[in-house]
C-alpha cells in the first residue's frame, strides 16, 4: 500500500504505512476516557441532579437539555469546518485538544456546582447557561478528536480497530461515570448530596483535563490531504447533503443512542421508585457498562468479519429483546433484573462500537463523490448526532414524567411508576426498531471502500 505522508511538516519527517503503533492506539483511545466521564456524567445524571439534588421541574430540566442542542446543532458542525481549515505545526485537529482541554474541566465543574440561588428561576437560569457553555467546549475538543480516526489511517479495518481501542476507554469512561458517581458524591458530601455532586464535578474536572494533554502528546496526524480550493462554509454542506450513506448513519445513531440514553437516564428513578432501592443504582450501572467492555472485542471481530453494520444492528437488536424482558419480570426480583441489565449490556457495546467505526468510511465517500475531504466537517455533524439523543432522551423523560405526575423525593402513584418503567423499556424499543430498519440499508462494506480508495489514488495520481 503506498505511504501516506501526514500534512504537517514536524510529521511528515516520519511516514509511516496504514498500521497504527500502540502506543497512539492507546493515546488516541484514552481521549474517550475525559468525553465519557464528561458526556456520561451529565447524560445519566444531570436531569436527575436537576430535579431531586438543585430542585428544578422535571419537564423544566428536559427542556434546559433540549435547547442546548439547538445551539450544538450551528456549532458542532462549525468546529468541523474550522478544523479542517486549521493549519499549524501540530496538524488541524490536535491544538483544539490541547486549547479546549482546560475550558472543558472547568464548565463541567460549574455544571454541577449548585450555588445557593433564591429562586427556581434563577436556577433554571444558571442550569441554561453553564451547560450551553459546558456543551460549545466539549465541541471544540470533541469534533476535533473524532476526526483524528480519519487522520490517523485510510484502512478500514486499522480503523474498526482503533476504534475498539477509543471504544473501550468510552465504556472505561462511562464506568467510572455510572458506577462511581453516587458513591462519590455521597463520600465527599457527607450525606449531602449538594456538596457531593460539586466536589465530585471538581474531582472529574481535573481528570477530564489531565487525560487530554496525555492524548495531545501522544497521537499524530498521518494522513496526507489533497490540495483544494478554498469553498465556503455553505458550499462545504453538500459534502453532507450529497453523502447518502452518512445521513442514513446519522439517522440510525441518533435512534440507536436515543434509545440507549433514555433507558440510561431512567435507571435513577427506577431503582429509587419502582424497585426502592436506590443503593443499588451503582451496581446496575456496573451490570451495564463492565460487560459492555468485556463484548467489544467480539464486535470488533464481528465488523471485520461480516460488517460494521451486521455488528451493530446484531448488537443493539439483542439489547432492545432484553429490554421487553425487563418491562415484563423487571420488577419481580432485583437480582432478576440485575441479571437482564447484565445480559443487555452486551449488544451495547456494539452500540459504541460500530457507528464510530462506520463514520470515517463516509468521509472517503464524500471525497470519492465530490472531490473534497472534510473529515472534521462531517465530524462535527456525526457528533451533533451523538449530542442530540442526549438531549432528546432528557426532554422526552421529562415530558413523559410530568405527563405521569412525577414529583420528586415522594412516594409515586402507579400511573407514575408505569412511566418510568416504559422510560425504561418500550419506548427505547420502539426508538430501536426505527434505527435498525435505517442501519439496514447503509451501503458501504469492506470491498466498496476498497474500491472507493482506489478511485481516490487514480484520480490523484492523474493530477501529478
Amino acid at each position: 500500500m503506498k505511504e501516506h505522508r501526514p500534512a504537517t511538516t514536524e510529521a511528515a519527517k516520519n511516514p509511516a504505512d496504514d498500521r497504527l503503533s500502540t502506543r497512539m492506539k492507546l493515546g488516541y483511545g484514552v481521549g474517550d476516557l475525559s468525553f465519557n466521564i464528561a458526556y456520561q456524567a451529565t447524560a445519566l445524571y444531570l436531569i436527575f441532579f436537576f430535579t431531586d439534588v438543585f430542585g428544578i421541574a422535571a419537564g423544566v430540566a428536559g427542556m434546559i437539555m433540549f435547547y442546548s442542542k439547538i445551539w450544538d446543532a450551528v456549532s458542532d458542525p462549525m468546529m468541523g469546518y474550522i478544523c479542517d481549515h486549521t493549519k499549524s505545526r501540530w496538524g488541524s485537529k490536535r491544538p483544539y485538544i490541547l486549547l479546549g482541554a482546560i475550558p472543558l474541566g472547568v464548565t463541567f465543574m460549574l455544571v454541577f456546582y449548585s450555588p445557593s440561588l433564591g429562586s427556581e428561576n434563577l436556577k433554571v437560569i444558571y442550569g441554561l447557561v453553564t451547560f450551553v457553555l459546558f456543551c460549545t467546549a466539549i465541541t471544540i475538543v470533541n469534533v476535533p478528536y473524532g476526526a483524528l480516526t480519519a487522520d490517523m489511517t485510510l484502512d478500514s479495518k486499522e480503523r474498526s480497530v482503533v476504534t475498539g481501542y477509543r471504544m473501550s476507554f468510552a465504556i472505561f469512561g462511562t464506568l467510572v461515570a455510572a458506577g462511581a458517581t453516587l458513591p462519590l458524591v455521597g463520600l465527599l458530601g457527607n450525606g449531602d448530596q449538594v456538596l457531593g455532586f460539586r466536589y465530585t464535578g471538581i474531582v472529574y474536572g481535573i481528570l477530564i483535563m489531565v487525560v487530554l494533554f496525555i492524548t495531545f502528546f501522544t497521537v499524530k496526524e498521518r494522513v496526507a490531504h489533497p490540495k483544494e480550493e478554498v469553498l465556503s462554509f455553505m458550499e462545504n454542506l453538500r459534502v453532507i447533503t450529497s453523502n447518502k450513506p452518512f445521513l442514513i448513519l446519522a439517522a440510525g445513531t441518533i435512534s440507536h443512542v436515543t434509545a440507549v440514553l433514555t433507558t440510561a437516564a431512567v435507571v435513577n428513578y427506577y431503582f429509587k421508585y419502582n424497585l426502592k432501592n436506590e443503593a443499588m443504582i451503582p451496581v446496575a450501572f456496573m451490570c451495564l457498562f463492565v460487560t459492555a467492555i468485556a463484548f467489544m472485542p467480539l464486535f470488533v471481530k464481528l465488523a471485520t468479519k461480516k460488517s460494521k453494520k451486521y455488528a451493530y444492528n446484531l448488537g443493539i437488536g439483542s439489547f432492545a429483546v432484553v429490554l421487553v424482558l425487563i418491562f415484563f419480570f423487571g420488577e419481580k426480583n432485583i437480582y432478576l433484573t440485575l441479571f437482564l441489565f447484565f445480559l443487555g449490556a452486551a449488544g451495547m457495546a456494539a452500540n459504541w462500537l460500530s457507528s464510530w467505526s462506520m463514520v470515517p468510511d463516509t468521509v472517503e465517500y464524500s471525497q470519492w463523490k465530490t472531490g473534497l475531504r472534510r473529515e472534521g466537517l462531517i465530524y462535527g455533524a456525526f457528533m451533533f448526532c451523538q449530542k442530540f439523543p442526549a438531549a432528546l432522551a432528557a426532554f422526552i423523560v421529562g415530558l413523559v414524567l410530568s405527563h405521569v405526575g412525577y414529583t420528586a423525593n415522594i412516594e409515586q402513584t402507579e400511573q407514575s411508576l408505569m412511566g418510568i418503567r416504559l422510560l425504561l423499556t418500550l419506548i427505547p424499543v420502539g426508538f430501536i426498531i426505527i434505527g435498525i430498519v435505517l442501519i439496514s440499508l447503509f451501503p458501504i462494506d469492506a470491498e466498496m471502500h476498497g474500491r472507493m480508495l482506489d478511485e481516490i489514488r487514480q484520480r490523484e495520481e492523474s493530477k501529478k
